[in-house]
């Protein structure tokens, strides 16, 4: 038997040799202006080029680094203001190009009416060095829950259709899944749809928290991270992300600190990459192996 070194994206129903490995650190992420990673995004327009953002009581920017954690400088998003800050996506424009998602949802005493995903057009990382760029005027699609208030750190943002999930943070351990409707603007607040629960309150007191969450790019598998563990979901071929809600996951320990936030798939298999908050945050990887039988079978 052998190991695969980059085996092809596959869900275990169909590749039960496949699992996930150890949770391994790659690097630190060098940023001085980056003092409390909220989400991770992989580029998908530019390999290797991740996102991050900074939650409350920061300026409304984007921060790119590289694989090896060096700086490729931060984006002020113009028409954008950052209350909460928890999550950032990569996911279709309107114009059959690449948009940056950015989740303000964050809201730890639930008093907010309102919170928004600012789509922005993704800038060019090679543009600014370690400097500070703008980005085209961000667009700010407003909603509300159907219930009143709600906390939230995990968004997932389907790569080809636009479908857009909120998964909320509740120290029960019961969240609960909502859309944005497709049909919402920027010119109203959108009630968003109720599609289904998720209970993670057997993962226990530090494992109950929902952090955030990601989907490959080819929308096959999706990952759910809480401070302590993965969960994760098969995707079939041209479902809707609130689809998958009922399904049981696949849970996943990740040994990335005790305040681990972001999670992403790393462009091109489903290799699990995470942040967690801090100064000079490290980088981690949770790869996903697959077993190959030789011709022999053995």
């Amino acid at each position: 038997m052998a190991l695969a070194a980059q085996p092809l994206p596959g869900a275990w129903t169909r590749e039960s040799a496949c699992s996930f490995g150890s949770t391994q650190p790659m690097t630190q992420v060098w940023n001085k202006s980056l003092t409390e990673a909220s989400g991770l995004a992989a580029s998908r327009r530019w390999p290797g080029v991740f996102w991050t953002v900074t939650d409350a009581h920061n300026p409304p920017d984007l921060f790119a680094f590289d694989q090896q954690g060096q700086a490729l400088g931060k984006f002020r998003v113009a028409g954008a203001n950052n209350v909460d800050w928890e999550a950032v996506q990569v996911g279709p424009d309107t114009l059959g190009g690449s948009a940056l998602y950015v989740g303000d949802i964050g809201d730890n005493d639930e008093k907010r009416r309102n919170g928004v995903i600012y789509r922005v057009a993704e800038p060019d990382p090679t543009t600014v060095g370690q400097g500070t760029g703008a980005t085209s005027h961000a667009t700010a699609l407003r909603f509300a829950y159907p219930s009143g208030p709600r906390n939230a750190e995990a968004m997932l943002v389907h790569p080809t259709t636009g479908e857009t999930i909120l998964i909320t943070k509740s120290r029960s351990g019961y969240s609960d899944i909502y859309r944005l409707p497709s049909w919402a603007s920027s010119s109203a607040v959108t009630t968003l749809e109720l599609v289904g629960h998720l209970d993670v309150s057997y993962l226990g007191a530090h494992g109950n928290l929902v952090t955030d969450a990601s989907v490959t790019a080819d929308a096959r598998q999706v990952v759910v991270r809480t401070y302590s563990s993965a969960l994760v979901w098969n995707l079939s071929e041209g479902a809707a992300l609130s689809s998958i809600w009922t399904q049981s996951p696949r849970v996943q320990q990740l040994d990335d600190g005790v305040k681990g936030e972001g999670i992403t798939y790393r462009i091109g298999s489903y290799d699990l990459l995470s942040i967690g908050e801090g100064t000079r945050p490290t980088l981690y990887q949770t790869k996903w192996e697959c077993v190959v039988a030789a011709a022999d079978g053995s």
